[in-house]
């Protein structure tokens, strides 16, 4: 099948090519032409021109006739408007038989008007001018005889035999390119035929295998769009159908991986509330069951510490070094009291008081308490009051707390160099949000998944509990928010984000 439509579109080629060779020549044949067919025109219009002014010119009785000057005056304008026409016309003509004709009229036409200016210049000088009237004779009878015999006329003739020339060729011209042109409609329509079928089916072969690509999953597939009609439509649906597809499986991973991670998340902060939950059970046990015993050793201490300002004893060398020892006893007793105070505090379930409050005011108060210690006067702490509505509901107190806590670590960690800021603002969902931001020490990401474990700390052994940061997240957790902790790494400062309800926790 193939072969016949490749040989039937040979032969077609070739039925056009010789077409097309035709009707190039008998173009360029006609092409010629036309170029003549000026050429024809004007001598044809040239000869409609002589034979007028040929009727024009006067005859002996309308030259002799009074006021003779008047005749005289047309017979020069007309003669030497047929010879300037003449002129023209021999320079359009070629062949003899018509430049024989023009020359033949331009001699009767010369010698008349030569014979009237003969009988002028005869009047002007007071003859008669008989004689030379009647020398005009013959050369009149000899214009009428170029006028009414149709000297011109063969000149004309050939110019419109060749005009007819070029149309008949035209003509033919015309027919080739008609017959040309319906061929190749013909070869052009059997072309397209096969074209269109093909164009309509390949789109739907297309659209069939994609369908099939979807059906095993793959939705990565598209089809190619190559036309505006209703396989077009149809090909723009299914590679919109497929998009849609894409987007929803897409949207689905992500909820799937939000979910998840929501899940390890939640599973994180359950087993981190467990372990508070256990730490403060134990810390409210240890603080009843040490509290006292503490009081106890400080008072005594402090008793002591009393007697030993005696004079008489502290003239006894045994006893030079006691009030020392008894007033490191009594500071570590209070820093133990300390510590079960904060272990109380950590054990505690919710705040206290939940009331109205604005965050913005809570966390100036804090920077501002915080601006007392020594080490911000080395490295100021930054912080504009923001401008809007930042209200909740919570403890006000437990909420500076947390936030002082933040601080004084920020200042902790910029004690080699760095700067602290704070900030207030709210998140896109609506969320309260409270930044605590320093250049200094920052953290080892293996240190981030545990900071806010009780009793972890990454500073020198002594100088940190561990609880502060878990009781910051207490705080926050039984307020609704969350808090997160950011660093890039070790030397490179860090970040803590706090957000916020603004209903507070339940």
């Amino acid at each position: 099948m193939r072969t016949r439509f490749l040989m039937l579109f040979l032969a077609s080629g070739l039925f056009l090519l010789v077409e097309g060779l035709i009707a190039a020549y008998s173009l360029r044949v006609v092409g010629r032409d036309v170029d003549r067919l000026q050429i024809y025109t004007q001598t044809d219009d040239l000869t409609g021109q002589i034979k007028a002014e040929l009727a024009q010119l006067p005859n002996l009785e309308e030259l002799a006739s009074p006021p003779t000057s008047r005749a005289r005056r047309t017979l020069r304008r007309h003669a030497d408007r047929t010879l300037l026409l003449c002129r023209s016309l021999s320079k359009l003509s070629s062949s003899p038989s018509s430049l024989s004709a023009i020359a033949e009229i331009e001699s009767a036409v010369r010698i008349y008007r030569d014979a009237g200016r003969a009988y002028a210049l005869a009047q002007q000088r007071g003859r008669s001018g008989f004689k030379e009237l009647d020398r005009a004779e013959p050369a009149y009878r000899n214009v009428v005889r170029v006028r009414e015999t149709g000297v011109i006329e063969p000149v004309g003739h050939e110019a419109r035999l060749a005009t007819k020339a070029v149309v008949d060729r035209a003509d033919a011209l015309n027919t080739y390119v008609t017959i040309g042109g319906l061929s190749m409609s013909l070869v052009f329509t059997v072309i397209g035929a096969i074209l269109l079928a093909r164009a309509t089916a390949h789109p739907i072969v297309r659209l069939l295998r994609a369908a099939r690509e979807v059906g095993r999953g793959n939705l990565d597939v598209e089809v190619p769009v190559m036309t505006t009609d209703e396989l077009g439509e149809l090909g723009h649906a299914f590679n919109d159908m497929t998009d849609r597809l894409r987007e929803s499986r897409h949207d689905l991973e992500s909820k799937v991986a939000q979910r998840t991670e929501e899940l390890r998340r939640r599973e994180k902060d359950l087993e981190r509330a467990r372990k508070l939950a256990a730490v403060g059970r134990l810390a409210a046990g240890v603080a009843h069951e040490v509290s006292n015993p503490l009081t106890v050793i400080a008072g005594a201490a402090e008793g002591l510490r009393d007697r030993a300002s005696d004079p008489t004893l502290k003239d006894l060398e045994a006893f030079e070094d006691f009030p020392d020892y008894l007033e490191t006893i009594e500071s570590e007793a209070y820093r133990l009291k300390s510590i079960i105070r904060r272990l109380l505090d950590f054990s505690r379930a919710r705040p206290n008081v939940v009331q109205p409050c604005e965050l913005g005011q809570i966390v100036f108060d804090a920077v501002a308490l915080a601006r007392l210690d020594p080490r911000a006067r080395e490295h100021p702490i930054h912080y504009i009051q923001p401008k809007g509505d930042f209200e909740l509901r919570g403890d006000p107190d437990a909420l500076k707390e947390a936030i002082l806590n933040l601080l004084f670590n920020a200042l902790d960690a910029v004690q080699d160099g760095g700067e602290v800021a704070a900030r207030v603002g709210r998140e896109p969902d609506g969320l309260l949000l409270v930044e605590v931001a320093d250049t200094g020490q920052g953290i080892e990401q293996e240190d981030l998944e545990r900071l806010f474990e009780p009793f972890f700390t990454t500073k020198d052994p002594g100088e940190g509990t561990g609880l502060g940061l878990a009781l910051v997240y207490g705080t926050v957790e039984r307020h609704g928010g969350t808090i997160n902790a950011m660093s890039e790494g070790k030397g490179l400062g860090s970040v803590f984000r706090i957000t916020l309800p603004r209903g507070g926790g339940s």
